[in-house]
């Protein structure tokens, strides 16, 4: 996808500095406030109209940014698959229980930097998914990289990289909704998921 704020969907690429700055405050505000309605209601019961008066721009300044509703909910999405895969190409190295560790510390890392991002994630649907396609295959890849690793030193619980891949999709982000107002919310959730990742060590 193109750069919304730098090469608006109608007009010339923008050169001016200062437009580019106001635009970059307008379009974060917009996926900010997007992330947090997306979540509260769902994407299918959120209007173009809805975000408008949230955010206080024009139709013209939404469209803009972005085609539609569907086109700013991926593009809310994108830095967790960004970020993601990032902190996991820079943590592969360490024993094969440390890399089930650092995709542990991922998901806590991600929560902490785009905590409603990340959970609508959780709710993608066939509409959405062709926009964030690619990148979402790309950090499902580095995931299975770690996993596999794990799977080659005979530490998952299952034999298997593929199935606990799944067990991570459908307990990784359910799991820190669930703990995040504990006061030992980091170390309850590691402790969690490294029990439905890895065997449990010998005595």
């Amino acid at each position: 996808m193109v750069d919304p704020v730098i090469q608006p969907r109608t007009g010339n690429i923008i050169r001016s500095p200062k437009v580019v700055s106001r635009r970059s405050e307008v379009c974060e505000r917009l996926l900010e406030t997007a992330a947090r309605i997306f979540v509260d209601k769902g994407v299918n019961n959120v209007s173009v109209e809805d975000l408008l008066e949230a955010v206080g721009i024009s139709r013209a300044t939404f469209y803009g940014f972005f085609a539609n509703k569907t086109e700013l909910a991926a593009n809310v999405m994108l830095p967790v698959f960004k970020s993601g895969g990032e902190l996991l190409k820079r943590s592969k190295t360490g024993t094969p229980r440390a890399r089930a560790e650092q995709l542990v510390d991922m998901y806590l890392e991600l929560w902490s930097r785009h905590r409603h991002a990340l959970l609508l994630t959780g709710m993608v649907d066939s509409t959405l998914f062709p926009y964030i396609k690619k990148a979402h295959e790309e950090f499902g890849a580095e995931i299975l990289r770690h996993l596999q690793a794990v799977e080659e030193a005979g530490l998952l619980r299952n034999d298997s990289a593929t199935l606990s891949y799944l067990v991570l999709a459908k307990t990784g982000i359910p799991l820190l909704r669930l703990y995040h107002k504990q006061p030992n919310f980091e170390l309850i959730y590691r402790e969690s998921m490294l029990a439905l990742l890895l065997r449990e060590r010998d005595p």
